[in-house]
């Protein structure tokens, strides 16, 4: 493997080993990085990422740890399931009127016909 690789993948592993111990430290759940930490320790004795298995190997601890990462935000975040989109948190006041404005305009029919002012 690539010496550049090997090591971000070292440093890597080093740190979601580090996350592991504060996680838990915290009493939180950390079986999902439990086994991508394992995936990624599999991915160190790797010989080369132009096999199309050891590619694909390793976008699957990937993606393990996104996974954990989005279900850690959820979990710090104290969000349900479902899926949340754009910014949370309450428009400031002063510009509510023109946020509602900007919604009823883009919310409005293409080519229809304007009531008269």
């Amino acid at each position: 493997m690539d010496p550049q690789l090997q090591r971000e993948l070292a440093q890597r592993l080093a740190d979601a080993e580090a996350l592991r111990r504060e996680l838990q430290r915290q009493g939180r759940d950390v079986s999902q990085l439990d086994q991508a930490i394992q995936g990624l320790q599999g991915a160190t004795n790797l010989r080369s990422l132009s096999d199309e298995r050891a590619a694909k190997l390793l976008q699957t601890q990937v993606d393990a740890l996104k996974n954990f990462e989005f279900q850690l935000a959820r979990a710090i975040n104290g969000q349900k399931e479902g899926v949340r989109v754009g910014r949370t948190g309450d428009v400031p006041p002063a510009y509510r009127a023109w946020v509602d404005e900007y919604y009823r305009e883009i919310g409005k029919t293409p080519g229809a016909k304007k009531p008269p002012l």
